[in-house]
């Protein structure tokens, strides 16, 4: 069963049982008292005749008469000479490793067998830097095994399941923090150099005092043998007392026919408390140097004790005061009542026993046996295994039952609502799949047959395909190519030979194919990277109006060195264009004579290649059975002269001036005269024009070599390509036009 957030702090003295049961306030914040009970035994539990188990066991049960603490949290106090404390400062370590330092530091400190110990510890003070813990204090707090067990077996006898096992110096340490101190010092800002102010606090019980010495953050802690019974005993001893009036004696010595004598009577055991006060604190002064006392504080009912406080204050010369009250405790029901406030002292262990409980505890070491920890969580899980083991159990019943129907459903004799057994369904759907597994057979089969079908039609319709696109390719090619009109007229009569005298080679129109090779690339981007810079230059000149011969400011040396083909520098990077697109490349070996040495005012060499063959390739027409259409249509791209010659070369060509008489006598007498055709030198007859003597003739030669990518178009892809070109051509015409109209308007206003 989940626990509430209420603590029952119980504190078993010498002489009484404590208990104060505390909550949060509704704000979180705040410590509320709701109960609370004090039972005195009827004698201490060190007198000789005293049975301690026995008195313990009723003070319980009636304890547990007047309250109930089921479902609440339980702490109880041990004390303090019933453990042991050792503090010792670790070497700045990462904070992972702090704990394997504790446990050596255990193993050293403690004179006891480690397996015979429970202890804890905890960190007191220090600050983090890189990763490390430096300025820390550790203090070990430890208790045997079967000291334990024996305080905590008047709870296990009146079945109270104990939450926390706590020394009561450590508990009282708790309420000084979170009571006495008004402000807790910052442990970031702590400076063990100038530490605050600390506080001594004299916790008097009935046998021992427990001297706790803390200024928040550092504690030292020591057991004195002296407790109220020491002066109960002086006062017995000394004016011949029994017990039980010597206690009553003490307890209203103010009272007394003879004050002074109780005093005297009581003296020696004063001098011995101020002695061991004074050894403890000269001892933790040597210690820690820095340290600087500002007070003393008393509690315990035995410092109830008439001129006490007024005696330790002259002695040790330290202001010395008793709590009257606890400051931040809530519940004026219970802290106003005056069997409470009589014994407000003696309530310092239960009220840090409650702190710790409820999380608002400076110190949460825990001293509660680990395997009584297991076996509480075991226990508490067992319902939940049963549980669950029942829920496993049923779950295979079900499964098992549900199983056996579904099995059930499908066997062979099962019948549905129509009467009809599944083995007959079965029988059934095995014809029904016999069948449809023959009418597949047969579909498969023609579909294969098809498929072969296909491809054979498809291999030789692709076979015809690319035997038509290569002689239109060359078709194409030699539309491309300038043609002379003289020259075209002789070749119709039959006449190929035309004399140079009559005729200059410097004078025809016409580029000569002298080989044409063909490569096919897989990806056509390697190759436009080689040529890209050429082919846009070359481009830029070609379309831009055409070329004159005032464009020829450059040999064709310079071109081709400012174009810088092949340089790696420019073209390594290659180009988008045609990146991982497969086709043939085409190159063109090829010669014109038409090169007129010095004269600037026509085009020569390498423009006039540009101004025929290269701006017929780009923009030109061509001519196919099946229609007009672009070369970019047919799929031809980035003509380029990838070679050309430096300069012209002179060349001398021998020829025939009989067989060219002959030609050119036939060519007048078709009624033309030769004197209007381009390239002829004047007037004259073909006899008189070519004289027998002259057989070589020189030409100027300008050789080069144009590339060009082709992917093969079919028919059809040619024709939606040309459809897109002149929608987009036309799309071009239209915006243009707008945009002209848009800037008159503007014009006009």
């Amino acid at each position: 069963m989940a626990k509430s957030n209420a603590v029952w702090g119980i504190d078993i003295g010498q002489c009484s049982l404590k208990a104060l049961r505390c909550t949060l306030s509704p704000d979180g914040e705040g410590i509320v008292a709701d109960k609370y009970d004090y039972i005195e035994y009827p004698k201490i539990l060190s007198q000789a005749d005293a049975d301690p188990e026995e008195l313990v066991r009723e003070a319980i049960e009636q304890f547990l008469s007047r309250n109930t603490v089921v479902g609440d949290k339980v702490a109880v106090s041990v004390p303090g000479q019933n453990g042991l404390s050792r503090f010792f400062k670790p070497p700045p370590a990462e904070a992972r490793k702090l704990p394997d330092l504790v446990k050596y530091e255990v193993t050293q400190q403690i004179p006891f067998p480690i397996e015979d110990v429970i202890w804890d510890w905890q960190q007191l003070g220090g600050t983090i830097e890189d990763g490390r813990t430096i300025d820390a204090e550790v203090g070990i707090f430890a208790m045997k095994r079967e000291a334990v067990y024996r305080a905590l077996s008047p709870f296990n006898d009146a079945d109270i399941e104990v939450d926390f096992v706590q020394l009561s110096p450590l508990a009282i340490f708790n309420v000084v923090c979170h009571d006495v101190i008004d402000v807790l010092p910052d442990p970031a800002n702590f400076d063990p150099e100038n530490p605050p102010p600390s506080i001594v606090v004299i916790s008097m019980g009935t046998d021992t005092t427990d001297l706790i010495v803390t200024n928040g953050i550092k504690l030292w802690l020591r057991n004195i043998p002296i407790g109220g019974s020491h002066f109960t005993k002086q006062l017995a001893r000394e004016m011949k007392l029994t017990q039980a009036k010597a206690e009553h004696l003490k307890r209203n010595a103010r009272m007394a026919e003879n004050p002074k004598q109780v005093f005297q009577a009581m003296r020696p055991v004063f001098n011995d408390l101020v002695n061991e006060v004074q050894r403890s604190l000269t001892f933790f002064s040597s210690m820690d140097k820095s340290a600087e006392i500002s007070e003393v504080v008393l509690i315990g009912n035995a410092a109830k004790l008439p001129g006490l406080r007024q005696y330790l204050n002259k002695q040790l010369e330290i202001d010395v005061r008793k709590i009257d009250e606890y400051r931040r405790l809530s519940g004026s029901a219970i802290t106003g009542q005056k069997s409470f406030d009589e014994n407000l002292l003696s309530f310092a262990p239960c009220y840090g026993l409650c702190l710790q409980g409820i999380q608002k505890s400076e110190l949460k070491t825990n001293l509660l046996p680990r395997e009584m920890v297991v076996e509480r969580i075991v226990r508490a899980k067992k319902p939940w295994i049963l549980a669950s083991v029942g829920a496993l159990l049923l779950g295979c019943v079900l499964g098992l039952y549900f199983e056996h129907n579904a099995l059930w459903s499908v066997d062979p004799e099962f019948k549905g609502t129509n009467n009809a057994s599944w083995k007959q369904a079965v029988s059934s759907a095995d014809r029904e799949s016999k069948k449809s597994a023959a009418a597949t057979e047969i579909d498969t089969t023609q579909k294969a047959n098809l498929a072969k079908l296909n491809l054979l039609g498809s291999e030789l319709s692709s076979a015809s395909d690319r035997k038509t696109q290569w002689m239109e390719m060359y078709s194409a090619i030699s539309q491309a190519l300038p043609k002379d009109p003289f020259v075209e007229e002789l070749r119709k009569q039959g006449i190929s030979s035309v004399n140079p005298a009559e005729f200059p080679f410097e004078g025809r129109k016409e580029i000569y194919i002298d080989h044409l090779e063909s490569m096919y690339y897989t990806d056509l981007g390697q190759w436009y990277g080689e040529v890209k810079n050429v082919y846009e230059r070359q481009t830029a000149e070609t379309l831009a109006g055409g070329l004159t011969p005032a464009d020829d400011s450059d040999s064709v040396d310079e071109q081709m060195e400012e174009d810088s083909f092949g340089d790696e520098e420019e073209t390594s990077g290659g180009s988008s264009k045609l990146s991982g697109e497969s086709g043939w490349v085409i190159e063109l070996q090829a010669h014109h004579f038409h090169n007129f040495e010095g004269d600037t005012s026509v085009l020569s060499d390498l423009d006039y290649v540009r101004s025929t063959i290269i701006k017929q390739l780009i923009d030109g027409e061509v001519v196919l059975p099946d229609g007009t259409y672009k070369f970019s249509d047919l799929g031809v791209t980035f003509p380029t002269v990838v070679r050309a010659d430096e300069r012209m070369t002179e060349k001398f060509i021998e020829f025939d001036p009989a067989e060219a008489r002959k030609a050119l006598n036939g060519f007048d007498a078709m009624g033309r005269g030769m004197e209007s055709m381009s390239g002829f030198n004047g007037p004259g007859t073909a006899d008189q024009r070519i004289a027998d003597g002259e057989t070589t003739f020189k030409a100027n030669l300008f050789t080069f070599v144009v590339q060009m990518a082709w992917q093969p178009r079919t028919p059809n892809e040619r024709k939606l390509a040309r459809e897109a070109r002149l929608k987009k051509e036309k799309e071009e015409a239209t915006a243009a036009a707008n945009n002209e109209q848009s800037v008159d308007g503007e014009d006009v206003q």
